[in-house]
């Protein structure tokens, strides 16, 4: 079926897909992109210490650890997803992540409960965790399987601008925020507007997603016993590559969405309300790129646009960061961040729909919710920690350039294997082209 075949009704049901995987996507990075942006209030909310420096590694320690829940989340969601649907595991991930998220919101401060309050905003931070170890799996191949096979990558690449939409959402709150309250009322209650604002997004969230109905290629699959097992068993190798290929995403997506406000906060010497202007600049870049760059891969390949992609982010990500430093203003600031996501979105657009094709119906969910959270929980989860904590060990202002660096020589190498291994496989071929 050709775009011209496609009926009004038929748009305006693919409208709605697509919705269905942003809302969840939004509510997700939304409620991280917020937790990163208020790390120095709630460190002294939770975390109070003698030390602000230690308070603030507790609070990233707390942020990535929750990171190690999600690959138990894409085991248990994801074979869920793969034995009884795609819209079963989407409803169950948007009700998650509403207690993870009321949980966060309404948790009592250390003053009011000592050690409970913390161990409070860590369960919450866990749920979360859990519920986003399902979500990114079921989501794409949701969409991905609703989507006409030669507008994959376009309807896939939405799941990116979901993220975009968020950290716009966030970057904007946290503006909002720090120009309309004091530090004192932030730290005393005005924190928890953003998190209560995000628990809005759940009942519509479900509405919508309740509404639509299975993919037919779910339907007419026939469904593996142990997703899981079958998963592991013969694709081992793929699933590995697929990590290196995507540590980039994971790498760019919380040092540029997440990190880079508080670096220009601590490094660059930027006020809280201008290092919001990154993130906007940021969420921008990543709201509206992704499609381009998506349709595109559906014309010449998912290959030839992500080895694009990674060579533009490791060619402009170090000079990026050197005219930052030697040039600290908020115009400079924003068009570095704005350009490197810009690098960034040629391959992130191409990016689900190629983990998506990487594995058939019946083990798709499992594959990419485990190629997704095993590489954001190593890559992405503890970034904010390490490059926090090498910055001050170092004195080093280009830690989080040196980080993206390594993730850009890790992906390299692994798009090499796939692009060696599809000249020599006439399956693997059918990713290069026909994808």
């Amino acid at each position: 079926m050709s775009a011209t075949e496609l009926t009004p009704e038929k748009r305006r049901y693919f409208r709605r897909i697509i919705a269905s995987a942003l809302v969840g996507n939004m509510l997700e990075f939304y409620d991280l992109f917020m937790f990163g942006f208020l790390a120095v209030y709630i460190s002294n909310i939770f975390f109070p210490t003698d030390d602000p420096y230690t308070s603030l590694l507790i609070t990233l320690a707390t942020f990535g650890i929750s990171y190690f829940v999600r690959p138990l989340g894409a085991i248990l969601i994801g074979s869920y997803s793969d034995r009884h649907g795609r819209k079963a595991g989407m409803i169950l991930t948007i009700w998650a992540m509403g207690v993870g998220t009321g949980i966060i919101a309404f948790a009592p401060s250390y003053a009011s409960w000592g050690i409970f309050g913390a161990i409070t905003v860590v369960l919450g931070k866990f749920i979360q965790g859990f519920s986003a170890g399902g979500e990114f799996g079921t989501s794409v191949a949701f969409v991905t399987e609703h989507a006409p096979k030669h507008m994959r990558g376009y309807f896939a690449s939405y799941q990116v601008v979901g993220i975009g939409l968020a950290t716009g959402l966030a970057g904007l709150v946290s503006l909002g925020l720090n120009s309309h309250f004091s530090p004192e009322q932030i730290t005393s209650w005005a924190w928890r507007l953003p998190f209560i604002l995000g628990l809005v997004v759940v009942p519509f969230g479900y509405w919508i997603r309740q509404g639509l109905d299975e993919t037919p290629e779910f339907m007419a699959s026939v469904k593996a016993e142990s997703p899981v097992k079958s998963t592991l068993s013969g694709s081992k190798a793929r699933i590995t590559c697929a990590i290196g290929v995507y540590s980039l995403a994971a790498s760019t997506n919380y040092l540029l969405g997440v990190f880079i406000p508080l670096y220009a906060q601590k490094e660059l010497g930027m006020s809280p309300a201008d290092s919001m202007w990154g993130a906007v600049g940021y969420a921008l870049a990543q709201i509206f790129l992704p499609p381009v760059f998506g349709a595109l891969s559906d014309r010449v390949g998912r290959i030839p646009m992500i080895t694009l992609g990674i060579v533009l982010t490791g060619v402009f990500t170090i000079p990026a960061f050197e005219w930052m430093v030697s040039n600290p203003t908020v115009g400079v600031y924003v068009t570095c961040v704005t350009g490197l996501t810009a690098c960034v979105m040629v391959f992130q657009g191409a990016m689900p729909s190629f983990l998506a094709e990487l594995f058939p119906n019946s083990v798709r969910t499992t594959g990419l919710a485990l190629i997704h959270n095993l590489n954001f929980t190593v890559v992405g989860g503890l970034s904010l920690l390490i490059c926090t904590w090498l910055a001050r060990e170092t004195g080093s202002k280009f830690i989080p350039a040196y980080y993206v660096m390594a993730t850009v020589a890790l992906a390299l190498c692994c798009v090499c294997i796939f692009i060696r291994k599809a000249r020599q496989n006439s399956v693997a071929q059918g990713i290069l082209g026909e994808a």
